[in-house]
């Protein structure tokens, strides 16, 4: 028999020296060379990576200080949590070893903690970042409520709703609600 390559877009690390960071029963995961990792037995070249990342973004440092989070096992840890703790079909790290924050991870505290978009990932468009109320918006789309229930339970006018819906649009260089509603399922928002 022969097969038939799909050219299937599978996560980093399942067939490849990518990695993903996901949280699975309360804990980190890592999927790397087919393999995956807990926190504690994540291979030293990857956490090295991690770290280098985390020099690169102060502001992620200043927030986990902040926390007062000051064990360094523990900063890792947050850091990847709030970075990259959503599995999706992006690497986290590529083959290459380059680090993307690409992803929108709901940890529970998004629009309650005080660090957010400081420690976690915002979200890059081709035309820039969303805002929190951008996002709000975005999910609600994603999960296809009508334009005066998404007014209602985010307390807007449909003026101010369309406004936003234009800005995102053009951040994303998309157009219409229906793209919107692709787009907020591309970034897992819903």
């Amino acid at each position: 028999m022969n097969l038939i390559d799909q050219n299937q877009k599978l996560p980093a690390g399942l067939v490849d020296n990518g990695v993903e960071f996901f949280i699975y029963q309360n804990e980190i995961r890592c999927l790397h060379n087919g393999e995956t990792f807990t926190f504690d037995n994540i291979p030293n070249h990857i956490i090295k990576i991690i770290e280098e990342d985390m020099i690169k973004n102060p502001k992620a440092l200043k927030a986990l200080a902040d926390w007062d989070i000051t064990d360094p096992k523990s900063q890792i840890r947050q850091y990847i949590i709030c970075r990259f703790g959503g599995f999706d079909k992006n690497p986290d790290i590529t083959a290459d070893g380059l680090v993307l924050h690409s992803e929108y991870h709901d940890c529970g505290r998004r629009g309650k903690c005080p660090y957010e978009g400081k420690l976690c990932a915002s979200i890059q468009l081709t035309n820039g970042v969303l805002n929190k109320r951008e996002i709000e918006i975005l999910k609600r789309i994603g999960q296809a409520k009508l334009d005066k229930d998404i007014c209602s339970e985010l307390f807007m006018a449909e003026d101010t709703l369309r406004y936003h819906k234009d800005r995102i649009n053009e951040k994303a260089g998309t157009s219409g609600k229906i793209a919107l509603a692709i787009l907020a399922h591309q970034l897992n928002l819903v």
